[in-house]
């Protein structure tokens, strides 16, 4: 008889039980957070390499490891972070910034629904306008996106700003900085006066202040000597967002210096006329007291020929196409100034490469789409007027050659040469009259409606890129109707044959910019306006006179063969 086998006793042991649990549970964490961490360097890489594309299924990956805030504050903003880097040490441009606050933007748009209202407050607050006088708005706006994309809130308070409306805002939304930003050579001296008013109420919130106008000397030896709190010079955005993150350590310094100057970022654009100016004497505005009047004439000659013109008076030109306009675009403004591509620190076949593989196709693009959608459409009014200088006067005549019909008043160098742009026309005391042309131009209101709706879609390259077009386009129409004017007097024959020489005035004589050095004072375009009937064209002039819509440029047109930019110290 075989024997029963032995029940097997079953002993319960907690150690191996736990250690068990312990072996699955170790192994399931260190899978999460292998899973976690890839998900993390995703996002990441997303910001950085501004990708859209699935990013919600990311975020909602990480949403099981990670609260939302969480996602924000220690994945996106640590992306953001190395995107301005990359952009500070010259390895990344303006555009692909852009892109990567697109996503950023997305994606909190898509975290806000699982933070509570508390939980979503921000890092601090900047009240940020345009000052008082001046329509421009993309380096203003382009601060706005920064620091709204790296955890700040901005109050916008969008252009023409006084200082009431700034001040009235960083009380109510008890704002850490103001920003006031400017084109203007005349916005320059707005800033001084806001910053007297401030320290008149005893005032003393931190200022940053940036625009083409400014220089770096100018803002830390003129104007914060006449503020009592900090005064700081923001040359990019990011200079902006460093600064608002010292304002919220409390480690901004007594002085506070931004990144050098880059060679890079003058002499381009629109700016330039500024910047070459503001280089030679950063202390020049266009508020200053005009220079005393020394009762000595520069040496311009007086007997250059006067051209006859075509027709007296004014008219409006129709039917220009932008295939025309297009052609005297200059890209290297476009480019390196609005867009802000530049090389930096990348090799030269890098940045070749990163030009023809991604700039020069969203040019080409953009370019049709602005031809096919109407979104840009040029008008010019132009004429010719006799005229006579005396002093540092411009007479303008009536039809008679006679009775005065307006009169100009410019400043006159105190120094080197004397100039005045009065100079460049014939003395009433020489019994000659002499001709002046006038032009204005624009690439029409739905350029600037078209501009502020992609800003507001948060589409933020696509706004750069076309804001940049826009205005560069205007700067083409001037420079294309500068050409036709030439020829129309017949001293067209001097023109360079290469168009992008035309862009460092290689043709006779000049155009003078209302609001730029040579001709500073803003009010005297209700002139022109008188005399051109601006309005024809859809372009009117503000209570502070600028020019509304911003992609619009008038200029004075100077015949004489001396006639070149000037510097007014």
């Amino acid at each position: 008889m075989s024997e029963t086998p032995k029940t097997r006793k079953v002993v319960y042991d907690p150690l191996t039980e736990l250690m068990a649990y312990y072996a699955t549970h170790t192994a399931a964490k260190k899978e999460a957070a292998t899973v976690s961490a890839k998900v993390e360097d995703r996002l990441k890489q997303r910001v950085i390499d501004g990708d859209r594309v699935g990013l919600q299924a990311d975020l909602d990956e990480a949403l099981k490891s990670y609260p939302a805030l969480e996602i924000i504050n220690t994945i996106l903003l640590d992306g953001m972070k190395t995107v301005g880097e990359l952009f500070g040490s010259g390895q990344m441009q303006l555009p692909f910034v852009l892109q990567s606050a697109e996503v950023m933007k997305t994606a909190v748009a898509h975290l806000e629904q699982f933070m509570d209202k508390a939980s979503s407050a921000s890092k601090g607050t900047m009240v940020l306008a345009t000052v008082k006088g001046d329509v421009h708005d993309i380096g203003k706006n382009l601060v706005d996106i920064i620091l709204t994309n790296n955890g700040y809130k901005v109050v916008n308070l969008g252009i023409k700003c006084p200082i009431e409306t700034m001040l009235h805002a960083a009380d109510e939304h008890k704002a850490a900085a103001i920003g006031m930003s400017g084109l203007l050579v005349k916005s320059t001296l707005i800033m001084k006066e806001n910053l007297e008013v401030m320290k008149e109420r005893g005032i003393t919130i931190p200022v940053i202040l940036g625009g083409a106008a400014l220089t770096r000397r100018y803002v830390e030896q003129d104007l914060r000597a006449v503020y009592g709190g900090p005064v700081l010079y923001a040359n990019d955005a990011f200079d902006g967002l460093r600064y608002m993150e010292e304002i919220m350590a409390g480690s901004l310094g007594a002085v506070a210096v931004g990144a050098p100057e880059d060679e890079e970022d003058v002499l381009t654009g629109t700016e330039a006329k500024i910047a070459l100016a503001q280089r030679e004497d950063a202390r020049y505005t266009a508020g200053d007291a005009r220079p005393a009047v020394t009762g000595r004439r520069s040496a311009v000659a007086t007997d250059v020929p006067i051209p006859t013109p075509p027709f007296w008076g004014a008219k409006v030109v129709e039917q220009i196409t932008l295939e025309d306009v297009f052609a005297y675009v200059n890209e290297v403004a476009l480019i390196r100034g609005q867009w802000q591509v530049r090389k930096g620190k990348l090799t030269e076949d890098t940045y070749r490469a990163v030009l023809e593989d991604k700039v020069h196709p969203v040019l080409r693009k953009l370019k049709q789409q602005c031809i096919t959608e109407k979104l840009l459409q040029p008008g010019v009014v132009y004429g010719y007027f006799p005229c006579q200088s005396e002093g540092d006067d411009l007479i303008i005549l009536q039809d008679d050659r006679k009775t005065e019909r307006e009169r100009l008043t410019f400043p006159r160098q105190n120094g080197d040469r004397h100039l005045c742009l009065a100079d460049y026309f014939a003395p009433r005391s020489s019994g000659k009259v002499d001709v002046v042309g006038f032009q204005l131009v624009t690439m029409g209101k739905k350029a600037a409606e078209h501009s502020a709706a992609l800003f507001s879609s948060n589409v933020y390259a696509d706004y750069l890129y076309f804001h940049g077009l826009s205005v560069e386009s205007a700067e083409a129409l001037a420079e294309l109707w500068h050409k036709t004017m030439r020829a129309e007097l017949g001293i067209g024959g001097k023109d360079a044959k290469d168009v992008r020489r035309l862009f460092s005035q290689g043709y006779q004589g000049s155009r003078y910019s209302f609001g730029y050095p040579a001709c500073p004072d803003l009010e005297a375009q209700t002139v022109l306006f008188r005399l051109l009937d601006g309005e024809r064209i859809g372009v009117r002039l503000t209570d502070e006179f600028s020019l509304e819509p911003e992609q619009s440029t008038n200029a004075i047109i100077v015949h004489h063969p001396e006639a070149k930019y000037f510097n007014i110290k």
